[in-house]
């Protein structure tokens, strides 16, 4: 009895050993299929994963060849890049920092245009293209006038011009201010004579918004930084939408150098031949001597080896004696101008005679010398002033209206509008404003071929 018994125990602790063997394994084979299904469903079912294919980088080729100017090579960069394509010429040069400004540029414009995304779709409507033109002047300087044109198909094509500068031999590297003598006061008076050109051109009438020139013609030195210089031409390259009515692209302004010549640096200026005759000028200068402003216009005609002649006031002379020596002593014509400067031709037999004879006694004590000209006051005259003095009477054709302006560059704007060969110029030596234009107006004439004379050397005054 006993021995069934411990059989039946020992049957039941191996039918729970079995089943406890059986159920481990099941537990080992459900964790085993879970942890599978979810290494297979880990990813999105809709999901389909491959390995990325080696994409080849888009190559770029360039090559240099010599161009047809001597010292500047033409580099061209292209790119098999069908999303991003650009065909680049650009010049180099024997000079390293010039290169380098021009490679810098170059960069920029490529990292910007690489900088803009577009959709695959487009990729047809991308391109960069920069070509330049070389332009030469007779002082060996180059403008490299670079033209760049980007599009891409998020934007508009855009176009854009630079210029940089170079003489090939020495490395030297041009700005406006070396075209100007660095002369602030000469930049003015170009930017008057551009403004006036885009004005009156017809053809600049239609593309530009005349109320618009004004900003970006200003005299600073940036707004004249795009320029090439030719043998006869300045050229200004302005950017798209500054002053253009139509967004069509920078537009040039072609100013004929002759217009500026007088405020050029000479390397620069045109050589003028003068053809026939001699030009010659007379410059008067009427109601001195000034202590202090008659002491700079003669400083100036000694600056350019000019001789002038002074129509001196009596009154003045008696006051500053000195001056009406300095005048005399440069070798100057001095001119009797009347004593108080009244209209002679309401004057009594013997006023008009006071008003002659004392300036010329005065004008004789001063400077030791005798008048040798005269002029009446505002050009009033008739047979009774012509007999009170024996002096040939000397009258003017060109009249500068310094006394009434009181402006340097009005001066010369007078001057440049009115003179031609045998021209006798008004001035008066009293005015600051004319002391100072005086120097810009011998420049002008002398640049246009006129020799100076005194109003006695002039025939048919």
């Amino acid at each position: 009895m006993k021995k069934d018994n411990k059989r039946k125990r020992r049957a039941r602790l191996i039918d729970i050993g079995f089943l406890s063997v059986i159920g481990i394994l099941s537990v080992i084979a459900v964790l085993l299929v879970m942890d599978t299904f979810s290494s297979s469903t880990s990813a999105s079912p809709n999901k389909i994963t491959h390995k990325k294919p080696d994409v080849p980088k888009a190559e770029v080729v360039v090559r240099s060849t010599d161009s047809n100017f001597p010292g500047i090579k033409i580099v061209t960069e292209t790119t098999d890049d069908t999303t991003k394509p650009f065909t680049i010429q650009y010049p180099q040069s024997e000079f390293e920092e010039f290169n380098r400004e021009i490679t810098d540029y170059i960069e920029k414009v490529k990292t910007d245009y690489q900088a803009v995304e577009t959709g695959s779709a487009n990729a047809t409507h991308n391109q960069l293209s920069i070509f330049f033109d070389t332009l030469h002047h007779s002082s060996g300087n180059y403008s490299l006038v670079l033209h760049t044109t980007t599009s891409t198909s998020n934007k508009d094509s855009i176009t854009e011009i630079r210029t940089f500068h170079i003489d090939p031999i020495t490395g030297i590297e041009l700005t406006m201010a070396d075209v100007v003598d660095r002369n602030a006061e000469k930049l003015k008076r170009v930017a008057k004579v551009v403004r006036d050109h885009i004005y009156q051109d017809p053809a600049l009438q239609e593309t530009l918004i005349a109320d618009s020139v004004w900003q970006p013609t200003e005299p600073t030195w940036m707004n004249y930084r795009n320029f090439a210089l030719t043998d006869d031409t300045l050229i200004l390259y302005y950017g798209t939408g500054v002053i253009t009515k139509r967004q069509a692209g920078p537009i040039q302004v072609e100013v004929p150098l002759e217009k500026v010549n007088s405020l050029l640096s000479k390397k620069f200026q045109v050589q003028t031949a003068v053809a026939g005759p001699e030009k010659k000028v007379a410059l008067t200068f009427d109601d001195g001597p000034d202590p202090h402003f008659t002491k700079k216009v003669l400083e100036t005609l000694q600056k350019y080896n000019v001789k002038a002649t002074f129509f001196m006031l009596g009154n003045r002379v008696e006051e500053y004696p000195n001056i009406a020596k300095m005048v005399a002593e440069a070798g100057h014509e001095i001119g009797n101008h009347s004593w108080n400067h009244p209209p002679l031709t309401g004057l009594t037999d013997e006023e008009l005679h006071d008003e002659v004879r004392a300036t010329e006694d005065i004008i004789l004590q001063a400077t030791g010398q005798r008048a040798t000209v005269f002029r009446p006051p505002y050009g009033a005259v008739n047979q009774q002033v012509r007999e009170s003095s024996k002096l040939p009477v000397v009258l003017w054709n060109v009249d500068t209206l310094d006394w009434q302006h009181l402006d340097p560059e009005k001066l010369l704007e007078n001057i440049e509008a009115d003179v031609k060969s045998d021209s006798i110029v008004l001035m008066h030596d009293i005015h600051k404003s004319t002391a100072e234009g005086l120097d810009a107006v011998l420049e002008f004439l002398q640049s246009q071929g006129y020799s100076f004379v005194t109003v006695s050397e002039m025939e048919n005054y």
